[in-house]
């Protein structure tokens, strides 16, 4: 009966414990394994532990979206963000948030920003920037992240204007280090 939809189904217990599980950050393997090892005769397979934890995903946010539990999550959470949405369509076009921790760092070291974006690796195949801090003992840090919905000089400049605003007048970085990306610095300039 394995793999067949009904036998594979999970308790009311058994949803506890992968709750549990999740609250922990546990990989959904290791969920099957401990489901396995406690109820043997439980035949789920991995996709039913997939299923579970998307359909309590979807129960924890109480009927937002993702744009909406997200930016949820940024208020609750004190996150400083700023966006840009199209308004014929009302879709978001860009997006920038730094943890308030990381803006703290930041004022501490700001002497060296470094700048890289990562192409079409999300759901939503926009570029991903990414701001990173160096300390005075050569550790790096995040300092904020960027949803972009173009690579171009405007959308870059944008990024840092927000960073600008969200330093609440820090000293200014002495180095900022991209790859070569054109429009990247010429908005650094």
């Amino acid at each position: 009966m394995e793999g067949h939809l009904y036998p594979g189904r999970l308790s009311e217990v058994e949803i506890q414990i992968m709750v549990d599980m999740s609250a922990q950050n546990s990989k959904s393997r290791d969920k099957l394994t401990e489901l396995k090892k406690r109820y043997p005769n439980n035949v789920s397979t991995i996709r039913t532990i997939y299923n579970a934890r998307k359909k309590h995903k979807i129960a924890e946010r109480s009927g937002q979206s993702q744009m909406q539990s997200l930016f949820s999550f940024l208020n609750d959470h004190e996150y400083f963000f700023d966006y840009r949405a199209n308004h014929t369509t009302n879709e978001l076009e860009d997006l920038f948030f730094a943890h308030p921790g990381s803006l703290d760092r930041l004022c501490a070291f700001p002497n060296v920003l470094l700048m890289d974006a990562t192409y079409h690796t999300n759901r939503y195949r926009l570029p991903l920037v990414e701001i990173v801090g160096v300390t005075s003992t050569s550790q790096t840090f995040c300092i904020a992240f960027a949803y972009l919905n173009s690579e171009k000089e405007a959308s870059y400049t944008w990024v840092l204007e927000c960073l600008r605003s969200a330093m609440h007048g820090c000293t200014s970085p002495r180095v900022s280090v991209t790859d070569r990306e054109l429009g990247l610095m010429k908005a650094c300039a």
